[in-house]
């Protein structure tokens, strides 16, 4: 007679737990400390070296010795845990607190390939919004040069003499505008096509006001989400903020996966350019504000900031042949990126010279002296709270995301 299978709520074979344990901590740099009730070290073991953790010294502080820890002790709940931490460049690490008799226990295990895996998504999904602009510009191209070829039909009845030259100029200009927009926006292409005047692709410098933007919790969102989410996110992302930007005429340089690039007075000049981002930092938050709630609706807690920043840059074509791009260079660029970097959830963070030119049009905050990497001293920055009078009368409350 068989025997009867074991109950639910059996224990694990040991041949189990050590396959489990194998398959969990394969390839995985792994490290733990151990810390008193003053947090002073009392051990560590495991993959420290992986870390930059082999030269820990017992007895001492450990925030003092492990940066990164600042802020996250002592405990206020146990366990706690904190994901895809960068201890040191290039490795990434799931933080595991705990408590026990009084003392405090870290884990730190790798999660290097997730986060790689996660950017890897990230940029299929910018590839595949690549592919159907350039898909929608194509479309739009064969559209018109069919218009051309209609009218260019009547013509001959008119104009059989000329034919031959009229439609060689217009084929020339289209291979030449197709050209163009390989590596510039269509506004640029277009500008410089009505001209005739290709200087503009030359390095030269300009005061430019400089505006970078991009999603809070999005790494998170991509590691736990579906590929065909993160792409649908980002379509509903860029659809939403790229005509904002060409309604107030700036130059979208580059999609960074969540993040933008967008700079004011180049390669068309405008006497307003800071107003002009500062505007569009606004309207951006709104529009992804509006995304953001229907992105809860599903589950998905995605947040938004930006940095803006004005000084000079060198602008010109960038690259080498079969691949350029129009961009900029310069301190102003870093500065807006790295404001990006601090802002919070809501937060358009400026630097001062951004909110003396705009203090009568925006409602700010000032946020004080910051320092931020890349930099040598603090920046003093305020936070644009909204836009007073007509231009706007809506003004953020500040919502941050935990």
């Amino acid at each position: 007679m068989d025997s009867p299978p074991p109950p639910a709520s059996a224990p694990l074979p040991a041949q189990v737990l050590e396959r489990l344990r194998t398959l969990l901590l394969a390839d995985r740099a792994v490290a733990w400390l151990r810390m008193d009730e003053a947090l002073l070290l009392a051990a560590a073991g495991g993959d420290l070296g992986a870390y930059g953790l082999d030269a820990l010294e017992p007895g001492k502080p450990v925030v003092e010795q492990v940066h990164l820890l600042e802020g996250l002790l002592p405990l206020v709940e146990s366990p706690y845990f904190v994901p895809s931490v960068e201890v040191i460049k290039g490795r990434v690490a799931d933080l595991h607190f705990w408590l026990d008799g009084g003392e405090t226990w870290l884990v730190l295990l790798e999660v290097t390939s997730e986060r790689d895996m996660a950017r890897r998504l990230q940029q299929k999904a910018y590839d595949m919004t690549l592919l159907q602009e350039r898909e929608a510009a194509l479309n739009r191209q064969l559209e018109a040069a069919r218009r051309e070829l209609e009218a260019a039909h009547e013509e001959v009845k008119r104009w059989n003499r000329t034919l031959e030259e009229r439609v060689a100029a217009q084929v020339a200009e289209l291979e030449r505008m197709n050209k163009l927009k390989r590596f510039l926006a269509p506004s640029i292409a277009e500008m410089l096509m009505s001209s005739g005047d290709e200087n503009i692709l030359k390095r030269h410098r300009r005061d430019i006001a400089t505006l970078f933007c991009d999603l809070r919790g999005f790494t998170a969102f991509s590691e736990n989400a579906e590929p065909e989410e993160v792409s649908e996110l980002l379509q509903d992302y860029h659809a939403a903020l790229v005509p904002l930007i060409q309604a107030y005429e700036g130059t979208l340089d580059r999609f960074v996966g969540d993040g933008l690039m967008v700079f004011f007075n180049d390669p068309v000049p405008c006497p307003d350019s800071t107003e002009r981002a500062v505007r569009l930092a606004v309207a951006m938050r709104e529009a992804v504000a509006a995304l953001a709630a229907a992105w809860r609706k599903r589950g998905h807690q995605v947040g938004f900031g930006i940095g803006i920043a004005q000084g000079f840059a060198t602008l010109g074509q960038i690259g080498f042949e079969g691949r350029f791009d129009y961009s900029a260079i310069g301190t102003v660029v870093n500065t807006a990126a790295r404001l990006c970097e601090q802002a919070k959830d809501g937060q358009i963070l400026v630097t001062s010279r951004v909110a003396t030119v705009v203090a009568e049009m925006a409602e700010l905050a000032d946020i004080g002296m910051l320092t931020v990497k890349g930099l040598s001293r603090p920046l003093a920055v305020s936070n644009v709270l909204g836009l007073k009078g007509g231009d706007q009368k809506v003004v953020w409350l500040g919502r941050q995301t935990h």
